[in-house]
């Protein structure tokens, strides 16, 4: 009996070592796991969310997500399930090659037919014993070449090249076997072959992604026909790298917006609120050659621009009483810290200072407004996370289970910069529900990562995308804060530049603004570098900064489109239309009106844009106010829903405002005259005085109306709930 055990045992490796010395002369060569078999495995789909790659997958087959992590994907196959799915002794009857080529039924279909070139690989390394070494080569880098390219025209094609290079120093081009995808594909897409086309004219990245492993190619398409370029005066850089891209597409940018459009953007976009008449009819009637700059010194240096700016910080931060705590005390913690924001945008802190005060903030919530920064979030990598949104530019939630499908951050990375937040610590005070933030050098955080290698260990403080973990110190936080604001971190700066950017403009320069991925493409090439020298140059002034943007003429722009800028929503070729936030809509409303609303005690901060917490309103619900839960959770809605017109043409709240408020007896009785009227209405409303057309329509309405309050109310109504009025043009 033992002897028939040794000799099945003894035939079984001598037909294993047949069958590597007689490896399929057709593949030439002994193929490898990671070079050659997890490559298919990603190409096939077999790793995609909704088949295997998932934790658990499909009929218990578990491969990383995407092929992030192929080293680990190489045990379930051969080992896992107890080996059922890998026949050595007959490689041809392996469920994992008959599976995918259709030989047996399987739920995610044919993924490579039989004796295709992926089941031929998959034969021949099954054959050779399904090898697999900790020796063999890894992959350090993937370039798709070329890095930048132009099309020459609309469907000609362009092919794509990948090439990996190895830690044996090898290079391969795998273009057949990365996976592509288009991060603009109603302009671009590329074929699962890395062949380019462009749709129409525009740009974006076209991604490869091998191995795990992310690499860009940047796509452009000048638009056909010839434009006449006209002569710009460029204002500042800001310009000449717009205008230089511009021209390189071929798109023509818009003419200069009027100066009641420039008084409406500026005045909205510094100060959250509406130009009075007054402000209007003397901007009009002032001829001097520099008005614009000078309006804008004004406004910048007003104190309603602290207010606004202030309110749009406490957003981002996530001011709210209810993430801080659960007792009347909670809203004191709260509005110490908005009045803290508010303070230092009045003083024009430096935001390099104004970041490393909250990053490294210690003592009672109900003393130092910035601690409760601490509060708002309890675990130290839910903690790192919204460091990472809010002044880095990064999204790290998909690396805290496993490798981020579309970025190199990996759950090392994510566990290791969350370790700084864990030198964190929370210790009661003597008051109710009092917390005192304190600095715990003893904490120690561990790797919660679902299949990391490093899982259950100590997580080592390393700042995010170094290799060596950052030297022991008698206060990592410190250490964290000044890495941060360092004009060496890749991250800080840009990421300033790229959110205030997209305040003023309505999109970033990287989109999305909280999520710069190295193959996202940038709009506008070097822009963003350019304007993170210039606020580095100057101190984190972010005033300084925002005043270069406001005096652009790119900024000043109109938002009418020409034939040649029509599609661009990403060049800035023209002013894209903003929904304001709703507490800016609704300040704008009550202003319009001249109702008397208030959301405070205080009479002077009584507005909603004033508001240091947020507001419990139907309207600013409805209108996207920001509940300061989420770091998502902080843009208007961009269009107007059902909700959001029937409460505009519908609602009492609305009705109330405009029988009420103070608009409609101030006009109808300084105003006689239907044209005063109408003038006086819509330099109310929509900051313009109307058209001679506007008049004339408004006026035969008016006359047939049997009441002219009536009529007047009806006027104010349709001015108030118009597209116009909602958007900042």
């Amino acid at each position: 009996m033992q002897r028939t055990v040794i000799a099945a045992v003894g035939s079984y490796l001598f037909s294993i070592l047949g069958v590597i010395i007689s490896i399929s002369p057709s593949y030439g060569r002994i193929p490898e796991f990671l070079r050659d078999v997890a490559p298919i495995l990603d190409k096939g789909g077999c790793s995609v969310a909704a088949c295997h790659g998932k934790f658990g997958g499909r009929g218990g087959f578990q491969l990383s997500l995407l092929t992030l992590s192929p080293e680990d994907d190489y045990e379930p196959i051969v080992k896992g399930d107890k080996g059922r799915r890998v026949d050595l002794a007959h490689p041809e009857k392996s469920l994992f090659l008959l599976k995918p080529s259709g030989g047996v039924s399987h739920g995610g279909g044919e993924r490579f037919p039989a004796n295709s070139a992926s089941y031929r690989t998959i034969l021949s390394w099954l054959k050779a014993g399904a090898p697999f070494s900790d020796k063999d080569p890894r992959l350090t880098k993937l370039q798709v070449l070329p890095a930048k390219a132009e099309l020459k025209g609309v469907g000609i094609p362009l092919q794509l090249k990948v090439v990996a290079t190895y830690t044996d120093g090898s290079k391969r081009d795998v273009t057949g076997q990365a996976v592509y995808m288009s991060s603009n594909p109603g302009a671009i897409v590329v074929s699962d072959t890395g062949v380019v086309k462009g749709l129409h004219w525009g740009g974006g990245s076209v991604m490869a992604r091998y191995l795990g492993v992310i690499a860009p190619g940047f796509i452009t398409l000048a638009q056909a026909g010839k434009n006449t370029w006209p002569t710009i005066v460029n204002n500042n850089l800001i310009d000449r790298y717009i205008f230089n891209n511009l021209k390189s597409l071929n798109v023509l940018p818009s003419a200069l917006s009027s100066d009641t459009e420039f008084l409406r953007r500026v005045t909205l976009d510094t100060l959250g609120r509406l130009p009075t008449s007054e402000e209007i009819t003397a901007f009009i009637a002032d001829h001097s050659p520099n008005k614009r700059t000078q309006k804008i010194d004004a406004l910048l240096n007003d104190p309603g621009f602290a207010d606004y700016r202030a309110m749009r910080l406490a957003d981002l931060l996530r001011v709210n009483p209810r993430k801080i705590g659960y007792n009347s005390l909670s809203d004191r913690s709260a509005y110490l810290f908005y009045e803290w924001i508010w303070k230092s945008v009045t003083i024009n802190q430096p935001w390099d200072r104004f970041t490393r005060d909250i990053l490294t903030a210690r003592g009672s919530i109900y003393q130092n407004g910035p601690a409760a920064f601490y509060r708002i979030e309890r675990a130290p990598n839910d903690r790192m996370e919204t460091i990472g949104q809010a002044f880095l530019g990064v999204r790290m939630a998909c690396a805290r289970c496993h490798k981020h499908p579309f970025d190199r951050w990996t759950t090392d990375n994510y566990w290791n910069f969350a370790a700084f937040c864990d030198k964190v610590a929370e210790r009661p005070g003597r008051l109710q529900d009092e917390a005192v933030i304190v600095y715990a050098q003893e904490q120690k955080l561990i790797n919660q990562s679902v299949n990391g290698k490093n899982k259950g260990k100590p997580a080592p403080p390393t700042y995010l995308g170094e290799k060596e973990p950052a030297p022991e110190s008698k206060d990592m936080i410190s250490d964290m804060a000044d890495w941060i604001i360092s004009h060496k971190n890749p991250f800080f700066a840009r990421a300033t530049i790229n959110r205030l950017w997209s305040w003023y403009f309505g999109e970033g320069i990287i989109n999305p603004v909280d999520d710069m991925r190295s193959t996202y493409p940038e709009s506008v090439p070097g822009l963003l570098d350019a304007l993170a020298g210039e606020l580095i140059n100057r101190k984190y002034d972010v005033k300084q900064i925002i005043r270069l943007i406001l005096t652009s003429r790119t900024w000043q722009l109109s938002s009418l489109p020409n034939s040649s800028n029509l599609l661009d929503d990403r060049y800035f070729s023209r002013s894209y239309p903003r929904p304001m936030p709703a507490q800016v809509f609704l300040d704008m409303v009550n202003q319009a009106t001249g109702a008397k609303e208030t959301f405070s005690s205080y009479a002077e901060r009584a507005s909603a844009v004033q508001a240091a917490a947020p507001i419990s309103n139907y309207f600013l619900d409805s209108f996207g106010q920001s509940h300061r839960e989420y770091l998502a959770d902080l843009n208007p809605k961009l269009e107007p829903n059902i909700v959001q017109t029937l409460h505009m043409i519908n609602s009492s709240y609305i009705d109330n405002k405009i029988r009420g408020g103070g608009t409609m007896g101030e006009s109808l009785k300084a105003n006689p005259k239907e044209a005063g009227l109408i003038k006086a209405l819509y330099l109310k409303t929509l900051s313009r005085p109307p058209t001679p057309a506007e008049i004339a329509r408004e006026t035969a309405i008016m006359g047939k109306a049997k009441d002219r309050n009536s009529a007047a109310q009806d006027l104010l109504w349709a001015l108030v709930s118009s597209r116009e009025f909602y958007f900042n043009h």
